[in-house]
């Protein structure tokens, strides 16, 4: 079977055929089950979740990432101490991104009367967690907004309306220089995208290294060259913003930097931020709510 890692799905079928997927029709509430399960599973296989609680239009993945070795062998490496030498070739020869007609991420188009908790499967990963957070989509700013270049990577999310969340942001990252530069110069227009190829998921989990990828870098190019071709993206239905084609959800919206949105109830409540319990970080510790700018939501595709 040839490898096809152009989207999730493709990905998802390589794995499978090749033993390391295990997928479930047993139904799996995202509410701590997902993650406790996932975390079990750390440095296995990847995990297909068929039926979740609460979500009968919707599926689950996660563990692509959980092992090295697959890593590697996804983007064409033996040996994981060697992805750093791909890495450093498609850092050096970015591949652009194309903009096509149509694609996957718009069989089905939602402009008006969605509450986007309903729609797009939410987890929860631990007890001291006030909420469902999305945490898993990828944000995509592409040209004016953002110097030329493009941009994916990672803000954390919680929908404290049905059409509008939190939207946190690392100090000194490229979305906080989108977000001073344009400060209450208006919307910002950007995808939130969902189920993506793995090179985009790699990508966007890597571009803290502003040397190496100043803003106005083309960070969806070096996604592109360690694929080993050009990141498919689409016009979104309701802003001015591109998406990646073969996402399986997209969050179409803009950030408002004129609007800030407590990342949860009691902090809200209290008005004390950086002290109540949100959303554990990736390095190991639990996070903490603060108050961020709006992101409002104009469709989900």
């Amino acid at each position: 079977m040839k490898k096809d890692i152009s989207s999730l799905r493709s990905t998802l079928e390589h794995l499978d055929a090749v033993g390391e997927l295990v997928t479930t029709d047993v139904e799996v509430d995202p509410h701590l089950e997902v993650a406790a399960i996932q975390k079990h599973f750390d440095g296995g296989a990847a995990l297909l979740f068929n039926k979740v609680k609460g979500y009968p239009n919707a599926r689950i993945c996660n563990n692509i990432f959980a092992s090295a070795e697959r890593v590697a062998r996804l983007f064409g490496v033996d040996d994981p101490r060697k992805f750093k030498h791909r890495a450093a070739e498609a850092l050096r020869d970015p591949i652009p991104p194309v903009e096509v007609k149509d694609g996957p991420c718009q069989d089905v188009v939602l402009t008006k009367d969605f509450d986007v908790w309903d729609v797009v499967p939410m987890i929860s990963h631990a007890k001291s967690d006030p909420g469902r957070t999305l945490g898993a989509g990828t944000t995509v700013v592409r040209g004016e907004y953002f110097w030329g270049g493009s941009h994916i990577g990672y803000n954390r999310m919680n929908f404290r309306g049905p059409d509008y969340s939190s939207f946190q942001i690392s100090p000194g990252s490229h979305m906080d220089q989108v977000a001073t530069h344009w400060f209450r110069k208006g919307p910002i227009p950007v995808t939130i995208n969902i189920g993506v190829p793995p090179a985009c998921t790699a990508m966007a989990g890597a571009g803290f290294t502003y040397v190496i990828l100043p803003r106005g870098c083309d960070e969806l190019g070096v996604a592109g060259a360690l694929q080993g071709y050009p990141v498919e993206l689409v016009k979104a239905k309701t802003v001015d913003a591109l998406a990646i084609a073969q996402a399986e959800y997209v969050i179409e919206g803009y950030l408002d930097t004129t609007q800030k949105v407590w990342e949860s109830e009691i902090a809200e409540k209290e008005q004390k931020q950086g002290v109540h319990p949100f959303h554990p970080e990736w390095a190991g510790y639990m996070g903490k709510a603060y108050r961020t700018y709006k992101f409002q939501v104009t469709g989900v595709t």
